[in-house]
């Protein structure tokens, strides 16, 4: 009779380790994803050299980075923070359930120009989303992953 209440014992630490380390792994890859996608917004961005915020349907970097994000089948979402704004997988403005968020920064240059003023310079601020999700429990913890673009001279997105 001891043996088999040792051996329960230990088969529910096993299964506990196991369980534990599927977590980790599920974690990591769906962080390492999100980074993936963040990266390719921040790309897309600096790319068209900005985005138009507020008119999303004309912009060619929301059309890429919307493409990006059907190729790898990216769906996670969550709730921007505030001041950004959030877009869902179809780059229609969502900010309650978003597949990811920009905000636009005016970053002042520190240079004069030739005419001699001070040039605005801009930049965006990029989140996109990834979470714990465990086919039990759903979704059990939602985290961010941000980045910034390169500070843009002539972005789309800020007015001085």
């Amino acid at each position: 009779m001891r043996e088999a209440i040792g051996g329960t014992w230990i088969f529910q630490i096993v299964i506990f380790f196991i369980l534990l380390f599927t977590g980790y792994m599920c974690l990591s890859i769906n962080h390492s994803k999100a980074f993936n996608v963040k990266n390719t917004i921040v790309k897309a961005i600096e790319r068209e050299e900005g985005v138009n915020l507020s008119n999303p349907d004309s912009d060619p970097a929301i059309r890429q980075i919307v493409e990006y994000l059907k190729e790898t089948s990216y769906r996670t979402t969550g709730k921007c923070p505030d001041g950004y704004t959030g877009y869902n997988r179809d780059g229609k403005i969502d900010s309650r359930n978003s597949s990811f968020c920009l905000k636009a920064q005016a970053a002042r240059g520190n240079v004069p120009d030739r005419y001699g003023e001070i040039p605005v310079m801009n930049y965006y601020r990029v989140v996109v989303f990834y979470q714990l999700d465990l086919p039990i429990f759903r979704s059990i913890f939602e985290f961010r992953v941000s980045g910034d673009t390169k500070i843009m001279s002539h972005s789309k997105g800020v007015k001085s």
